[in-house]
């Protein structure tokens, strides 16, 4: 067993983070909103971004269950062919947070899939998470940022997303 409890180190956070599946970055980030809660949308103030972050959250809302799944992965996956992926990839690094937060809360209310009662996370997600519970606020947002950063496509070029 890797223990990361040691990690104060943001950097070192995201590095464990990317070695994740990408199911166990998705598990990840919604046990973190989970935890930080209503503290995510105060680390991204005034995000240009509320409305358009709320939009492709919208897309996503107005797809199955399967399909929102799918949305979800393409992202963390930074899957070119996924037009979604690309949108979220043009977004700033707040607004990218901001969509993640809206996802969690999605979840919460029944309008986007939610984790499986039953899906256990590996262990180097589970001791990332113990690591993030001991950083300090501004190191675990850094890391969120960050996390969320990273996903998504660049924008196709030309005129379409």
């Amino acid at each position: 067993m890797t223990s990361y409890t040691a990690v104060n180190d943001p950097n070192q956070a995201l590095a464990a983070f990317k070695q994740l599946s990408v199911d166990d970055q998705l598990a990840f980030l919604w046990f973190v909103y989970e935890q930080m809660g209503e503290s995510i949308t105060t680390a991204a103030p005034g995000s240009a971004s509320s409305e358009i972050s709320m939009g492709l959250y919208n897309q996503v809302k107005a797809v199955d269950q399967q399909q929102q799944l799918d949305i979800m992965r393409a992202i963390a996956q930074s899957d070119s062919s996924s037009q979604i992926s690309r949108e979220y990839g043009s977004l700033s690094a707040n607004s990218k947070l901001a969509f993640w937060y809206f996802l969690a809360q999605g979840m919460d209310s029944g309008e986007i899939i939610s984790m499986p009662d039953d899906y256990k996370m590996a262990e180097s997600g589970q001791d990332l998470l113990a690591a993030i519970e001991t950083m300090d606020f501004e190191s675990q947002i850094t890391v969120l940022r960050s996390a969320a950063n990273d996903m998504g496509s660049e924008p196709a070029s030309g005129s379409s997303v």
